[in-house]
Parts: C-alpha cells; structure tokens; sequence
C-alpha cells in the first residue's frame, strides 16, 4: 500500500523533471516518459501496470495538454504490445531493451498523434531518426535507474 501512495505521489514530479530535461536543446537528455514506459514493458507485475498507467496518465495530464484518458491510452497502447513480447525475450539484454526504447519513441508519437486527432490536443511531436537513437542509447539506462528506486523496485516482477 505503501508504495502506491509513494508512486501517485512520485508520478507528477517524475513528468515535471522530464520536462525540465527537455529545455536542454544542446545535451541529449534521457526521456522519462519512455523509461516509464520501458519499465512497464518489460519489469513491471502485470497486476500492478493498470495502477502504474492510471497514476502516470493522470501526472502527464497535469504537464501536457488532453485528457486523462487520451494520456492513459497514450502510455497503455505501446505497452500493452510490448508486453506479450516479453515472454520471447530475455529481459535484461540490452539488444532487446534498446529495441523495445526505439519501438516506444515511434509507438508513443504516432499513438499520441492518431489518439490528439480523436481528442482536444495533440500530445504527440515529429520524431527524427537522431531522437529514435538517442533514445535506444539512453532510456535503458534510465529505466534500469528507474527500476532499481523505489517505490517502482516494489513494482518489480519477482523473478529478477
């Protein structure tokens, strides 16, 4: 229990230090939102993920324009497909997590935009072939940070 109080209150601070990395233009930054999603993808319980996407889509609608529900959606498509694949892969290689951060910058823009179409706002911006790299290098690590700090560690799937 206490650890669910400590993400809902973790979520917003979270997407308000993601933004802030953001405002640097000349550093390559890690994006949180897809280490989030990293996480979920591939470390988090299945039970706790609906509790995970439901406290990170409503900080994110505190930060970014559009509903919960359109941000809940947002984050819970391209993890709900990167679930499955899970099973396939062996989690901690870093092929396959730099692949899955690759997938989920292109899956969380084009999932952003084809959901800001049906909605108020569009939540989603272009994504260049640099911004997909510089992901695949620096959200695996940021996830595994992340993952390793509660109150997520408590989220964790018991097999690792």
């Amino acid at each position: 229990m206490i650890a669910w109080v400590l993400w809902f209150f973790m979520a917003l601070p979270l997407f308000l230090l993601d933004g802030w990395f953001s405002g640097f233009e000349t550093l390559p930054m890690p994006d949180l939102t897809l280490a989030l999603c990293l996480f979920m993808a591939m470390h988090a319980r299945p039970a706790s993920l609906p509790g995970l996407l439901i406290f990170a889509g409503l900080a994110r609608t505190v930060v970014l324009d559009g509903d919960a529900a359109l941000h809940i959606l947002a984050l819970g498509i391209p993890v709900a497909v990167l679930v499955p694949a899970r099973v396939m892969f062996f989690r901690r290689h870093a092929l396959w997590q730099c692949l899955a951060a690759g997938f989920l910058t292109l899956a969380l823009a084009k999932v952003g935009a084809l959901l800001g179409r049906f909605a108020d706002g569009e939540i989603a911006a272009s994504v260049s072939f640099v911004d997909v790299m510089w992901a695949m290098l620096l959200v695996p690590p940021a996830a595994w940070i992340l993952r390793s700090l509660p109150p997520l560690s408590r989220f964790r799937e018991r097999s690792e």
